[in-house]
């Protein structure tokens, strides 16, 4: 290097080796450094020897080497140049530089000075800022909701995607138009006074509800959140989001839609209904609820409902809240019915309530309760005087029983007195006796017959109607029972051109049913085919299944018959198919009344079928339940015919005696002839005490016991005998009013018999357990 160069050389040295940025000289030839300063060996960390050992291809990332050779030899001696490079250091960092070169001549070699700057952060800032902005862009472009700018005079400048999407509108097309054009016009007054005061300057916010128009028609409700961006101190331009709030809007509506028929429903309900939270605070209360508890529902709104209006029981005593139901319900989730309590109104009176109370469950947690609750005061008050008219009821009832069972005794007794001597004397009529005479006896016997079963039949429906009527059921062998009611209508059959026959299987199970029901049916179905069978035949025929278990029983008669009209009415009490039918035939009507009444309280079923001029049938249909276990009962064939054999015991002496205990004096004689007549000696006693001596002296074959005795009942004597070890099996027949109903404490007596006694029955009981031998009946 010449001495001139060697002196601009000293002159440069001082600034190279101060100046701040990295600088180094390097050799055109062979890009080796020729020179570096301090700050390059701080910035790149090589020491001074080792920079000065390198070339430029050391300081540039393996990838960046290549680029000395083709670009670095191509800039020559041009005078200046700036461009952007990529330098490592020692430590492997890459920077990212700008670098400024020089040609100069050094040490005799061409070489270039350069100035470097490193942008590593400065670049690294813009790109985050970059990044940044993009990531806010494509947020912004991903909102759902408009994101928009407007200049100060109202013309938007930036909008977002959503823009479209919210009004169907371009976004392009709607830049530099003003935001008012997609208004609705009458809420346009609406948004400008919204805006005022942040164009006043008192507000730097604002948030409105506008309809927006939309371009394929229609409109959107959009809330617009609007701030203020003020450049200077007069121009400000605005920037915010829409809203679309359409659907948000008609679900609020919706719900008020709800909430408003709820409280329609609610204050429509005829009961009390209030809503509590899960402090026992009232939500909401109707208007019904209201009005009983004498409140405005604001003033029970937002109170604890218990110690306003359940503070206290019936009684006045404090109601703690550990143990009100309500309260449980709404601390434990346990509904509650509760049928007789109080709440308090507010004049402090008492309301007599029943309520439900039905916990309310949110997200699996409790969150409160719901009350409904019921002015009882009516009918509780209802209810006593239910109570009151059921024991007068009651109390009447039981008048009338104690009438109904003296008038029985006080109408029967007499009535067995007039029926038991007019037999008498018809039985034993002398030549003493004129046709005249004899005539009126059997106008005696006949009306008193008549008046005795006018008496029943009224009495058994009393008790029926008074629900007093009690049932004996056990297994009953149909086929007994239809004989011995039939052969009890034999004496009818005398003198008339009508034939009474049965028909059943040979083989047949037991029913349960109660036998003297039953056949007090049976009597009344017999007796009515034949009062209005005139000529022809009776069948009382017995329908079973393949098992033998009976079916139904059948009454049929060739009769008068019945209009299709009237079928339903002979069922009536004092009702019969026609007035004339009564006039001709005679009886009161309550026959088939009392005898479906006994068969509903059975569990059977009687239905009439009938053709008029040709005929009736009566069907007894039975229960179900009514069919008992199989009794075989055998029949054997006599001359071609059916017979029903009834008990028969060997013949002894032909004259038994008969013990008659009875305080009626009438109904010893009426007895004591009937026992004369069956061929027998008649005993009687006045008294219980009497009857037990004379049965243990005499010994009887047979006892006929009244009930009402004095001193000793009748029950007591039936016990003591059947007791004894000498007389227990010895054949007892209850003779009284009462012998029916009283069938559940009268087990030990062999035979029922009602007062007034029925010469037919009683001598059929003494051929029974005192017979002459035995007797066949051809049915």
């Amino acid at each position: 290097m010449t001495s001139a160069a060697s002196t601009q050389d000293e002159r440069f040295r001082p600034l190279f080796e101060l100046t701040p940025q990295p600088a180094w000289v390097y050799d055109l030839a062979t890009l080796r450094f020729l020179d570096v300063n301090a700050a390059a060996t701080r910035a790149y960390g090589w020491s001074r020897e080792e920079f000065l050992a390198m070339t430029l291809r050391d300081i540039r990332p393996p990838s960046e080497r290549e680029y000395p050779e083709t670009v670095l030899k191509g800039i020559g001696t041009v005078e200046r140049v700036h461009e952007s490079s990529v330098h490592r250091t020692k430590r492997g960092q890459i920077r990212r530089v700008q670098i400024t070169s020089y040609p100069l001549e050094f040490d005799g070699h061409s070489a270039r000075m350069v100035l470097v700057d490193d942008m590593t952060e400065q670049l690294a800032a813009e790109q985050a800022l970059a990044r940044s902005e993009q990531k806010y862009r494509t947020v912004v472009e991903q909102m759902q909701d408009v994101f928009f700018r407007a200049d100060e005079g109202g013309l938007w400048t930036f909008l977002n995607p959503a823009w479209t999407t919210l009004t169907g509108h371009e976004v392009d097309r709607s830049l530099g138009t003003h935001f008012l054009n997609y208004v609705h016009p009458s809420d346009r007054s609406t948004l400008h006074d919204a805006l005022l005061p942040m164009t006043e300057g008192s507000a730097e916010s604002a948030l409105v509800e506008v309809r927006f128009f939309h371009r394929d028609g229609g409109y959107r409700w959009v809330e617009a959140s609007v701030r203020a961006v003020r450049e200077d101190d007069t121009a400000m331009s605005t920037m915010g989001t829409l809203r679309d709030t359409t659907q948000r809007r008609a679900a609020a509506e919706e719900r008020q839609r709800l909430a408003t028929n709820i409280r329609r429903l609610l204050d429509a309900s005829g009961e009390g209904i209030y809503g509590l939270d899960a402090n026992g605070v009232v939500t909401f209360i109707n208007r019904r609820g209201s009005e009983m508890l004498g409140y405005d529902a604001e003033e029970l709104i937002g109170k604890p409902m218990h110690p306003v209006s359940h503070h206290s029981r019936s009684d006045g005593t404090p109601y703690p809240v550990d143990e009100c139901p309500i309260c449980l319900a709404v601390s434990t989730g346990v509904a509650c019915e509760v049928d007789d309590e109080v709440l308090w109104r507010k004049n402090g009176q008492p309301l007599q309530v029943e309520y439900a109370a039905s916990p309310v469950l949110e997200r699996g947690r409790i969150s409160g309760a719901v009350v409904n609750f019921r002015d009882v005061t009516a009918r509780k008050r209802a209810e006593l005087d239910l109570i009151v008219a059921r024991d007068a009821a009651e109390a009447a009832s039981r008048a009338k029983s104690d009438f109904l069972a003296r008038m029985s005794h006080e109408l029967r007794t007499p009535l067995n007195s007039i029926i038991g001597f007019a037999n008498v004397l018809l039985k034993n009529r002398g030549d003493d006796l004129s046709d005249a005479h004899l005539s009126y006896l059997n106008r005696i016997a006949a009306n008193g017959r008549h008046l005795l079963g006018l008496i029943n039949d009224i009495l058994d429906l009393s008790k029926i109607e008074a629900g007093r009527m009690t049932l004996e059921l056990g297994p009953v062998r149909l086929d007994t029972l239809i004989a011995e009611t039939v052969g009890e209508f034999e004496g009818q059959l005398r003198d008339r051109p009508v034939l009474l026959r049965t028909e059943h299987p040979p083989t047949l199970s037991a029913v349960v049913t109660d036998e003297a029901r039953l056949k007090q049916v049976l009597i009344n179905l017999i007796g009515n085919a034949l009062k209005f069978t005139e000529r022809g035949e009776v069948v009382v025929r017995l329908e079973v299944n393949d098992a033998g278990e009976p079916l139904r029983l059948e009454v049929r008669d060739t009769g008068i018959g019945i209009r299709a009209d009237r079928l339903d009415a002979i069922f009536n009490v004092f009702e019969q198919a026609e007035a004339m039918i009564n006039r001709r035939f005679g009886g009161t009507g309550l026959g088939l009344a009392i005898s479906r009444s006994l068969c509903e309280l059975m569990g059977h079923r009687l239905d009439a079928a009938s053709v008029e001029g040709e005929g009736t049938t009566m069907t007894i249909h039975f229960a179900e339940r009514a069919i008992g276990a199989h009794v075989a009962t055998t029949m054997t064939p006599v001359n071609g015919k059916r017979v029903v054999a009834h008990h028969v015991t060997p013949a002894g002496e032909t004259q038994r005696t008969v013990l008659i205990v009875d305080d009626d004096q009438d109904a010893c004689v009426v007895l004591g002839a009937l026992v004369h007549e069956a061929g027998h000696r008649a005993v009687t006693a006045s008294s219980g005490v009497e009857g037990l001596r004379l049965a243990r002296e005499l010994r009887p074959a047979l006892v006929f016991l009244d009930l009402r005795l004095p001193r000793i009942s009748g029950f007591d004597v039936l016990r003591i005998l059947r007791a004894d070890a000498d007389l227990g099996a010895t054949p007892i027949v209850i003779t009284s009013v009462v012998a029916t109903d009283s069938r559940s404490a009268l087990s030990g007596a062999a035979e029922l018999l009602d007062k007034p006694l029925d010469r037919d029955r009683v001598l059929s009981v003494l051929r029974r357990y005192l017979p002459a031998g035995a007797m066949v009946r051809l049915a």
